[in-house]
């Protein structure tokens, strides 16, 4: 059984620890240069008691299905890359990168990346931003960078908890889970709602994209499988610190089934940035022809197939959107800051395979991270 619903139509500082340097050779660094980097940055083993594979298992299914990176983020368990066995005669370009999912009190989960070693996680305070502030600030001290994971599991994190929270400047704008609300409710925000809440209150902060699976023994849309959200990282070459430091950086996009083959922001003379976005429609067709993905349903009146790139700015607001593959938008200096979102559409169901029923369109997304105009908060 596979879950998929559809066919296609149409800086942190250099750590020279001898346990890292073990981890990273263990899992097969290669430094292979400039690229784009796909990646998941939120996976659970059988050793959370609620997954049902092995470590091996686990990274074994990342390296053969194509990701160069992956981060094992147990529960409150550090799992040393230089211990989980291999396959002697895989591909080199695939390593793991050392983590943790702090998982502390009032429902607050943060993954801990490229950390050298367990991150304590029995802090309680009176308030939300207080426990992810302690998330933060030992995911820091670890050598790592946090991510606050799936706000909306549980209805857990609002943006008022997370504006105070300093140093924090990744969430999961997308989590694969069939539990997390991703889309939000009648009455509270979708995760991409959040993100315009805190950007517009002047937090830099970037949106990644992950699949939080748990199952690899069963399949389908009730569980959560691998392999139906990740990153896209453009990193100097394939190494845990390399990886680490594009994502501070934000050189990375947020995928559940959109490839691109450009991002670029260029300043002009006038003082403003040109902002610049292109699918790579091969590559998406190869994405969501491979039976992993589950796509967002959509009502008749959005369900017009093909790709869709939209420009979005200060609260939210759609400031361009056009029905194409490539776009650029202009980011005046007066502006908070610019992003594009970019929807493929696609019809279920039409070639008898998957739940989706002939007639029903799902929906694929790549999110870019912002640029800045004016300068922005913490």
């Amino acid at each position: 059984m596979t879950p998929h619903p559809t066919r296609l139509v149409g800086r942190l500082p250099h750590r020279a620890s001898a346990l890292l340097g073990l981890a990273v050779l263990s899992a097969g660094c290669a430094s292979t240069g400039a690229g784009w980097y796909k990646g998941n940055t939120h996976a659970h083993t059988v050793l959370c008691g609620h997954a049902d594979s092995t470590p091996e298992a686990v990274a074994g299914w990342y390296l053969d299905h194509g990701f160069h990176f992956l981060v094992l983020s147990e529960h409150n368990l550090f799992i040393d890359p230089a211990d989980v066995e291999l396959p002697a005669d895989r591909r080199r370009d695939f390593i793991l990168i050392p983590g943790e999912e702090i998982t502390g009190s009032k429902g607050i989960h943060t993954t801990g990346m490229n950390l050298d070693g367990l991150v304590d996680s029995s802090f309680d305070g009176e308030h939300k931003h207080e426990v992810i502030q302690d998330h933060v600030h030992g995911a820091r001290a670890a050598g790592g960078i946090p991510i606050l994971n799936h706000p909306n599991f549980g209805w857990a994190v609002t943006a008022e908890d997370m504006l105070p929270v300093e140093h924090l400047h990744h969430f999961e704008l997308y989590n694969g889970h069939p539990a997390v609300h991703n889309e939000g409710d009648a009455t509270r925000p979708s995760t991409e709602e959040l993100w315009d809440q805190l950007l517009s209150a002047g937090m830099r902060i970037w949106g990644v994209s992950s699949d939080d699976m748990h199952n690899l023994e069963s399949w389908g849309p009730e569980v959560s499988n691998p392999g139906r959200g990740w990153v896209m990282v453009r990193a100097d070459e394939l190494s845990p610190d390399a990886i680490t430091d594009a994502m501070t950086r934000g050189d990375f996009y947020a995928s559940s089934g959109v490839i691109l083959s450009e991002v670029s922001v260029t300043a002009e003379a006038d003082g403003a940035k040109t902002y610049r976005v292109a699918v790579d429609e091969d590559a998406t067709r190869r994405e969501l022809e491979s039976d992993l993905l589950v796509g967002r349903q959509l009502e008749a009146a959005e369900a017009e197939p093909g790709f869709r790139i939209e420009w979005i700015g200060q609260g939210g607001e759609v400031l361009a959107s056009h029905r194409a593959t490539s776009s650029s938008h202009r980011l005046e200096p007066g502006m908070p800051y610019l992003r594009c979102r970019v929807t493929c559409v696609v019809e279920g169901g039409s070639d008898g395979e998957g739940p989706g029923s002939a007639g029903e369109h799902y929906a694929y997304f790549a999110w870019t991270q912002p640029a800045f105009g004016a300068t922005s908060g913490h």
